[in-house]
């Protein structure tokens, strides 16, 4: 739910160092509430803040916008 994906942001924003001035969007599919995170310049720049996310064990996918 939005409460959980805001407090994912909260937590992942403390630890990774790379989300530091992007803005959280929080995406609802069906009862799913999704985090994304950006605006992003490139492909190239999502892979990277995937890559930093990666050690918290959360999930990270880049999508277009």
């Amino acid at each position: 739910d939005e409460g959980n994906a805001t407090a994912l942001w909260g937590k992942l924003k403390g630890q990774v160092s790379a989300l530091g001035g992007l803005q959280p969007f929080l995406v609802r599919t069906g009862t799913l509430t999704k985090l994304q995170a950006g605006p992003l310049a490139s492909s190239a720049d999502a892979a990277r803040v995937c890559t930093a996310v990666r050690p918290t064990r959360t999930p990270c996918v880049p999508v277009a916008p």
